[in-house]
């Protein structure tokens, strides 16, 4: 047990918790306030989010920085 830290996280810490975070994107990007008739097509702009937001965080740091310098 020599190399294990336990680090105390509160019940609900969303500032620690990277799935908080992530989840937050999700809803701010896609799910709040959509105009979607059925679950599917909700869904199907959930997958397409993720996936490109998987893709971005493979990508190169370098491609990174130049698609937040655009955005910004």
């Amino acid at each position: 047990m020599a190399g294990v830290v336990l680090h105390f996280l509160p019940p609900y810490c969303p500032d620690a918790n990277r799935i908080e975070r992530a989840w937050l994107d999700l809803h701010a990007n896609v799910t709040r306030n959509h105009r979607c008739r059925t679950l599917l097509k909700l869904m199907r702009r959930v997958h397409a989010y993720l996936h490109a937001r998987n893709a971005q965080r493979r990508a190169s740091p370098i491609l990174r920085k130049v698609h937040l310098r655009r955005a910004a």
